[in-house]
């Protein structure tokens, strides 16, 4: 007969309905036997999964190309203030910086030597060593790559301007230059010769393939492990606003590039609407380098209309979510070149 649910005690239900017998003489089930457990639950056993067991170095670019002023508050337009926010941003865990000076009119001025060195003096003096990647080609019929890194090289008795250099995809028509083949040949040539590390930009997934058969398997560029940096930052990129195929794409093309050459340096380059959730996607498949900043960077979530504040902000979030993933965030200059295989040769 079944128990009365209704037994005046109120608690019938859950009564020991064993009485005659005191829980600690129980004998445990063998299934839950120490042996047992490691037999079918051998959490012990598992392996180590080593993808985001490598360093990370971030990178900062900043103010970038976008307008400021009532458009875009966080760009700081002059000099003191772009100062100000490099120094802020190496602080806050950028060992690396990327930058478009502007002059004192507020205006872009890339291809101005006088100003990048004008900007970085004091940033160097402030924060002590940093990593450089600077974008040295100046407009011609064929960019030329050789200039304008000539002249940083000169002024800096070494790469102290110019530790890497960004080198576009060949055949690009940007910024008004053919990056022809024979221009980015020139370029890395003159490049690895000076001590400047070639930077490559993977605008698409053909990019890589061209460098590799044009570049790497030609013997054109010698010094390894290669810099190949995926640029997922163009604003006008589908890629880089439709879910989830923003994160298939980080994915993808970072195992494209390691399984393509194969002694590498994976970089990401997120931007747009969607860079934060494409950075924790580079993050967690183990990217080498993350360039954040307000150069690809306008909104903060691809959830809301809040804008970035300052560029500083942007690295910071960019830390702790490294940090947090456990990833190792290298914050030593000397000790991000070796994880990006550079090296130093101006005097400190």
């Amino acid at each position: 007969m079944a128990p009365d649910s209704s037994d005046s005690d109120g608690d019938s239900l859950h009564r020991n309905l064993y009485d005659d017998l005191a829980f600690d003489e129980l004998e445990p089930s063998g299934t839950f036997t120490r042996e047992a457990a490691e037999q079918f639950f051998p959490v012990h056993d598992e392996e180590q999964i080593d993808t985001m067991d490598s360093p990370v170095v971030i990178e900062t670019a900043c103010p970038g190309w976008q307008p400021g002023g009532e458009h875009y508050p966080a760009v700081p337009d002059s000099k003191g203030e772009q100062i100000q926010e490099l120094v802020d941003s190496v602080e806050a865990g950028a060992a690396a910086v990327h930058v478009h000076p502007r002059d004192e009119d507020r205006r872009p001025r890339w291809n101005d030597n006088d100003l990048l060195v004008d900007l970085l003096d004091p940033v160097f003096e402030e924060c002590g060593d940093v990593v450089t990647f600077s974008q040295g080609w100046e407009v011609s019929p064929h960019a030329d790559y050789v200039s304008g890194v000539a002249d940083l090289l000169e002024r800096g008795d070494g790469n102290k301007y110019c530790q890497g250099g960004v080198v576009l995809p060949p055949g690009l028509f940007g910024a008004g230059a053919l990056h022809s083949l024979s221009s980015i040949t020139e370029a890395v040539r003159y490049y690895e010769e000076n001590g400047v590390k070639p930077v490559f930009q993977l605008y698409d997934t053909h990019v890589l393939r061209d460098l590799k058969y044009h570049v790497f398997d030609q013997h054109e560029a010698v010094w390894d492990p290669f810099v190949l940096c995926i640029r997922a930052g163009a604003h006008d990129s589908l890629t880089t606003g439709n879910d989830p195929w923003s994160y298939f794409k980080v994915l993808s093309e970072i195992y494209n590039v390691r399984q393509t050459v194969e002694n590498s340096v994976v970089g990401l380059y997120p931007g747009g609407r969607n860079w934060l959730p494409m950075l924790a996607m580079g993050l967690i498949a183990g990217a080498n380098v993350v360039r954040v900043g307000i150069e690809d960077a306008y909104w903060k979530y691809p959830h809301s209309d809040e804008l970035v504040e300052k560029n500083s902000e942007v690295v910071e979030m960019a830390v702790e979510l490294a940090e947090t993933l456990g990833r190792e965030v290298v914050t030593d200059p000397e000790r991000a070149r070796e994880v990006l295989g550079m090296e130093y040769t101006s005097p400190q």
